[in-house]
């Protein structure tokens, strides 16, 4: 078969592009949607290593600020008090359904009664403990005042914390519950705190 001038090359087309392999493609995570699989960095894991300090250094810290220096007393009150704030707790951390929406009234709804519920009854462990465990206090009201106030700035400093620790996590849901029993830690032992530094002790006989 003959040649035509139709089957010549164009003057002035350029070549197609050479064909480019395929890039492996790597799971589609929507904004917002936590990563199990995401690593920690360096700083990160030495934040959480600081923080995990603070309610130790409370539970030491609340010997000096009393009259009982015993420090398996107030690892004791702070462990009770860390124990019951956890279960209304747990409603301090609920997420919205929707991230890049608003929350639904349940959910603030939930969060704010967590917000007033918690502080009394970590208190309230921490107290209970104190009192009937332990030697008990001259003014039982004011021991509980001390406590609540305790577990109320506990409860705010938990928060920030977590709070914190999560904004350097980013997506990443590694230590999500190191994250949340150290912010209940941190309201144990500051209504240990509290506990201890506003209560006189009976005297032993």
């Amino acid at each position: 078969m003959t040649p035509t001038v139709l089957d010549a090359p164009l003057l002035g087309t350029e070549p197609p592009p050479p064909a480019v392999p395929p890039r492996p493609l790597r799971p589609f995570i929507p904004h917002g949607e936590p990563d199990t699989e995401a690593p920690l960095s360096a700083g990160t894991w030495a934040a959480h290593g600081g923080v995990t300090l603070l309610p130790l250094g409370a539970v030491w810290a609340a010997t000096r600020v009393g009259g009982d220096t015993r420090l398996g007393a107030t690892a004791a009150e702070a462990a009770a008090g860390t124990v019951l704030a956890s279960l209304p707790g747990r409603f301090l951390f609920v997420h919205p359904s929707y991230p890049q929406g608003r929350w639904m009234e349940l959910e603030v709804g939930a969060f704010g009664a967590a917000m007033v519920v918690t502080p009394p009854i970590a208190a309230l462990g921490t107290w209970g403990m104190g009192e009937v465990a332990f030697n008990d206090s001259q003014d039982r009201g004011h021991a509980y005042l001390g406590a609540l106030g305790g577990a109320t700035v506990g409860m705010l400093l938990g928060l920030a914390a977590h709070e914190g620790l999560k904004h350097l996590a980013g997506s990443s849901e590694r230590l999500d519950f190191v994250r949340r029993y150290l912010a209940f830690s941190l309201i144990g032992t500051g209504a240990t705190v509290g506990y201890q530094w506003s209560r006189t002790p009976t005297p032993r006989p």
